[in-house]
């Protein structure tokens, strides 16, 4: 046999009938809700898309930042003075 006497519960039962009209029965709330979560969406894409853009344009900058060869100068030391991964000389794509 349970203890707990029904006639004292706390639980305010119209807690629940406002909770329902303001979300479950309000086609508004969920409107306005899949229209946050859209934009959050379109935000976090931005952001990944700029993200990218600039590791791109950062790489760029340095594939193609020449080896100035004064004109006396031998490409050999050229060589020496350029990249490793990328030959004297020689335009990277």
């Amino acid at each position: 046999m349970s203890n707990y006497d029904h006639d004292q519960d706390q639980y305010g039962y119209d807690d629940d009938e406002r909770f329902y009209e303001e979300t479950a029965y309000n086609e508004e709330y969920y409107l306005e809700r899949e229209l946050e979560l859209i934009r959050q969406s379109n935000l976090d894409l931005e952001l990944e898309e700029l993200e990218e853009r600039h590791i791109r344009e950062i790489g760029e900058e340095v594939l193609l930042s020449p080896v100035p060869i004064k004109p006396k100068e031998s490409e050999s030391k050229a060589e020496k003075e350029s990249p490793p991964d990328q030959p004297a000389g020689e335009i990277p794509f």
